[in-house]
């Protein structure tokens, strides 16, 4: 067999096949050929020598917003300079504007696409014009519907619970639940401060997905020891995700929730305008890098990122592995060692001894190097600094 690009003598971590070695990754057609030590370069036109970096199927960011058409959204191409290879948007759109989101963007992006679809008409607006201050913004007929006209990528419902949603936090979740058991897709939960943490939990059915678990704006979940409701949606199969945006991770609460072996199952970013500059510069693999600096392992960071997002999308046979025959989407990353500075979204910091940086990204088999995507911010405005004064 000839390769078309060999990434030889990498230490390779999939955990979705229990891998951890040193060995060679074989590509041909855009899939991957064959994982195995001492693979056979004869013929192969593109050879990389990886030794001493890592490789493991290409991120999966189950938490980001990538319709600019409001004033969350950032161009998801951005995402493979982080080796995200597919990219999850949560809710930035609803069934009135999701079919243009697909128009303009999914179906051309060199990154995979999917999206959650809010269950207010237009998903998400703007930081000072919250999406479910009138209920009546909730439609849970349309977007199941929606749904079910583009079941490719249309991937399930979104829901935020908080400020946004007034004091009618909890007929929102009806609303939500009835399009997410209409489409028969699950559900992304948002909880921020006001959110009644422990009502919801109770609600939410295998497969659904509670975001910013480690928000630290009044967390319900975590005191003195984690909640009941917590076990129990996790014990039923609820997924619990990390959703670091511009105001959703704490290191208190993350600490605290370690400390009673309390993990997330996901990583993810919550990627948008305001997280992706300065103060934060979030990316995934710089999330990832925080959870080793609270204790986490290299391979659990990988899984989270990888094998378990996969399967939360139902696509675990197709991305997040690196299994014969899978699509050769591929990230090649150092772990560097140093003293470095990590900022949650409270900027307060702590320093860790080790991060990952991303040295080579192959989409479909076909070679990115990080850095390379060309994209265009849009313009701040005055009423952009209200969320940044609200960071700080």
């Amino acid at each position: 067999m000839a390769f078309d690009l060999l990434l030889a003598g990498g230490t390779v971590i999939d955990p979705s096949q229990s891998l951890h070695a040193v060995a060679d990754v074989g590509v041909q057609d855009g899939r991957v050929a064959q994982v195995g030590a001492n693979l056979d370069s004869a013929n192969c036109p593109d050879v990389r020598q990886i030794s001493g970096k890592y490789v493991c199927p290409g991120l999966i960011d189950l938490h980001g917003h990538w319709y600019e058409g409001n004033l969350y959204g950032i161009d998801p191409l951005l995402c493979l300079d982080h080796g995200v290879t597919t990219a999850v948007d949560a809710g930035s759109t609803g069934y009135a504007n999701f079919p243009e989101f697909r128009r303009t963007t999914i179906d051309h992006c060199l990154a995979d696409v999917f999206a959650f679809i809010h269950i207010s008409f237009m998903g998400l607006h703007a930081p000072y014009a919250e999406e479910l201050i009138d209920l009546r913004y909730a439609r849970p007929q349309e977007t199941a519907e929606v749904i079910a006209r583009h079941p490719d990528r249309a991937i399930g419902v979104k829901l935020r619970v908080g400020s946004m949603t007034a004091n009618h936090g909890m007929a929102a979740l009806d609303a939500a639940l009835a399009a997410a058991n209409a489409a028969a897709v699950p559900l992304m939960v948002h909880i921020s401060g006001g959110a009644d943490e422990r009502a919801i939990l109770r609600r939410l059915r295998p497969g659904d997905i509670l975001t910013h678990c480690f928000h630290g704006r009044g967390n319900g979940m975590i005191a003195e020891t984690v909640v009941p409701e917590v076990s129990q949606a996790r014990q039923r199969g609820v997924f619990f995700d990390v959703g670091h945006g511009c105001g959703s991770f704490s290191w208190d609460s993350a600490r605290r929730a370690f400390e009673h072996h309390f993990y997330p199952d996901t990583i993810s970013t919550d990627l948008h305008r305001y997280s992706v500059c300065d103060p934060l510069c979030v990316t995934l693999p710089q999330v990832m890098s925080k959870m080793l600096c609270i204790g986490m392992s290299l391979e659990d960071a990988v899984r989270k990122t990888t094998a378990i997002p996969a399967r939360v999308l139902h696509r675990e046979r197709e991305i997040g592995t690196l299994a014969s025959g899978a699509r050769a989407d591929i990230l090649v990353f150092d772990v560097e060692t140093g003293d470095f500075p990590f900022t949650d979204t409270h900027l307060a910091v702590r320093r860790g001894s080790r991060r990952i940086v991303p040295t080579l990204v192959i989409k479909r088999g076909q070679v990115h190097l990080p850095g390379s995507a060309k994209i265009h911010l849009r313009d701040l405005y005055d009423s952009d600094m209200e969320v940044f004064r609200a960071i700080r």
